[in-house]
């Protein structure tokens, strides 16, 4: 009776290649942030518009034990803020929060800000976005700015 060669194995691949992030560590920050919103509709000179913002928040203690080699949060922020993924997901969840936020309303073209930042042992995904209201009446144009 011949047996044939065993189970092997599974090796997770590593969250960093070449100083950039794999898609295994994307999926981890993902699914470990914790993440805020805030928001609201203000009237300015040219219309009404949406300003808000969301927090990804990233904790060291619970990526460490996920984390596959040495986690250093500073080489990782690099990453992050190098990342046209995690940058464009995350803009697309602060858009999400944006029309949860203001569900009745036609929603414009957003103009999006996103900074990565470092604070102790977490970090943070800041997303700050505008978003024009009333199209309708604006002509289909993003209103003015005061």
């Amino acid at each position: 009776m011949s047996r044939g060669p065993g189970l092997s194995k599974a090796r997770r691949g590593a969250c960093l290649k070449r100083g950039a992030l794999t898609r295994e560590a994307e999926e981890l920050l993902f699914a470990l942030a914790e993440r805020m919103s805030e928001g609201e509709i203000r009237q300015t000179r040219g219309g009404r518009a949406y300003y808000g913002s969301t927090m990804l928040t990233v904790h060291a203690h619970d990526l460490a034990p996920r984390w596959r080699g040495h986690l250093d949060l500073s080489v990782l922020r690099e990453a992050i803020a190098g990342s046209v993924r995690v940058r464009l997901r995350a803009m697309r969840l602060a858009c999400a929060d944006a029309a949860h936020r203001a569900p009745s309303e036609p929603l414009g073209t957003a103009i999006v800000e996103t900074r990565i930042t470092q604070v102790e042992d977490r970090l943070h995904i800041d997303v700050d976005v505008e978003v024009p209201l009333d199209l309708a009446l604006a002509g289909g144009h993003a209103p003015e700015e005061p």
